[in-house]
């Protein structure tokens, strides 16, 4: 595979940041939305481990820099610029990425947007987008990938992502709490579909994270965050990472059809 294209805002301080492991030695993944935030750490985090990633998101500059910065982890990377809003690109990314790897073991799908707004005030467009890239790009992704393990004996993994938001709603964001709450359901079904193959299908749902779009941006608003999180800091994508990790681990293949909450314990939490 060759490359192309306790504070209350907490500084990262990544787990993964010795050397390459080898407990995913020999798989390949591919991360969705993986050139920044949670989902570039996931990247990094799967790479320290040994796996070769393919690195995908909207700008091709942006593939190119991940790449990049994957393979000087250790690892193979291959970059993959694709827009998950098109689903025409789902289908794209997919097969060009079957095309262009010996196998895929793992596939995580953390690509996300919100277009936030009042629920009367949804447009056509804005639904479309929202789902296609919070919903239906894991499900065509999570087909494609499937249907190679499958017919090729892999027992692989799935992880796909969804959102405290489907557990304690967020302001103006029905369509992405909802996108996100059937990837929930998606996610049941598909491990129910596919254990069988040995394939294991799970769920990460981050709470609040400090290194993701739409986080506070005002000290106010960030201590009104953490305010909220019983452990009393906002999360990092390193958790996220570490959850995803688990679920990719050979040892963890008995574990399927799983929606683990990353999140402090917020959404256990009633504001009295």
């Amino acid at each position: 595979m060759t490359g192309s294209q306790g504070d209350a805002v907490p500084a990262r301080e990544s787990a993964a940041s010795g050397a390459v492991g080898a407990r995913l030695r020999g798989k390949t993944a591919l991360v969705t939305g993986s050139t920044r935030g949670i989902g570039r750490t996931i990247a990094e985090w799967l790479a320290r481990e040994g796996a070769d990633v393919v690195v995908t998101g909207r700008e091709p500059a942006a593939v190119a820099e991940a790449t990049a910065a994957i393979e000087a982890l250790g690892v193979k990377s291959l970059g993959i610029a694709a827009d998950l809003a098109q689903v025409s690109e789902a289908h794209r990314l997919a097969s060009e990425t079957l095309a262009r790897v010996d196998h895929l073991d793992l596939l995580v799908n953390n690509a996300g947007m919100s277009l936030r707004g009042p629920f009367w005030e949804v447009t056509d467009a804005a639904w479309e987008e929202q789902i296609n890239v919070n919903l239906r790009s894991s499900f065509i992704l999570a087909q494609y990938a499937a249907r190679q393990m499958r017919e090729r004996g892999i027992r692989g993994r799935i992880v796909n992502t969804s959102t405290v938001g489907a557990h304690r709603c967020h302001r103006d964001a029905t369509v992405y709490d909802s996108a996100k709450g059937a990837v929930e359901v998606m996610t049941r079904n598909m491990a129910f579909e596919l254990g069988p193959d040995g394939i294991s299908v799970n769920c990460v749902i981050p709470g609040p994270i400090a290194e993701r779009p739409g986080r506070p941006e005002s000290i106010d608003g960030w201590a009104k965050a953490v305010a909220n999180v019983p452990v009393g800091r906002l999360g990092r994508s390193d958790d996220v990472a570490a959850a995803v990790l688990f679920f990719c681990l050979d040892e963890t293949s008995f574990t399927t059809g799983q929606s683990l909450l990353i999140d402090g314990g917020y959404a256990a939490a009633l504001d009295e």
